[in-house]
């Protein structure tokens, strides 16, 4: 399964060994979104672990920065720079493809969406899942925090844990126990720019 590692602003950042040990862990390629300037800024499709860790340098991310960096083990549509997460919410498959994006909002998941499983061999689960629903749900930022879509959201992707108990646990959990669980449970991470 993926691994998601979220460094939200007030917790240090990954360590270079840390980074390692994810990339290493799930070697399908990674990427990585920050909120910045009222948006966010996606990142991926870097195959080879020295390209990530070089660009992870260029970037000098701290404490002030909040960041999703998803590592990928693929399940479906290949290993392909286009097929790295995040996403970025949005209705078109070309768009989710794209290595560098901004966006109001991104998108990031590990496990299998059963849903959109198994229809395409180009675009995965995820990337399905975001441009045929997740885009239909969720229209503004304020739509993160209604109970009905996040609930509704839950119910299409088959997780346990949700999106609401996921997000309230990012913030309650400490910063090593994110990194040493890695989040090896079905989960989804947004992040906006708002």
């Amino acid at each position: 399964m993926c691994i998601i590692c979220i460094s939200e602003k007030g917790t240090p950042q990954p360590t270079t060994e840390q980074i390692k040990t994810m990339f290493r862990n799930n070697p399908h390629g990674a990427g990585y979104m920050v909120a910045r300037n009222s948006a966010v800024e996606i990142h991926k499709g870097f195959m080879e672990l020295g390209d990530f860790l070089r660009q992870l340098e260029r970037e000098q991310f701290t404490s002030d920065d909040v960041v999703v960096y998803h590592f990928r083990i693929s399940t479906q549509a290949g290993v392909t720079p286009e097929m790295t997460h995040p996403f970025p919410l949005t209705s078109s498959l070309d768009r989710c493809a794209k290595l560098d994006v901004i966006c109001p909002c991104g998108v990031a998941h590990n496990g299998i969406i059963r849903m959109t499983s198994g229809i395409s061999d180009k675009y995965s689960d995820t990337a399905l899942f975001i441009t045929d629903y997740m885009h239909k749900l969720i229209r503004r930022p304020s739509d993160l925090h209604d109970s009905a879509i996040l609930e509704m959201l839950e119910t299409l992707i088959g997780s346990k844990m949700g999106v609401p108990h996921m997000l309230n646990t990012i913030m309650k959990t400490a910063h090593d126990l994110l990194l040493n669980t890695c989040f090896y449970l079905m989960a989804i991470c947004v992040i906006t720019g708002a």
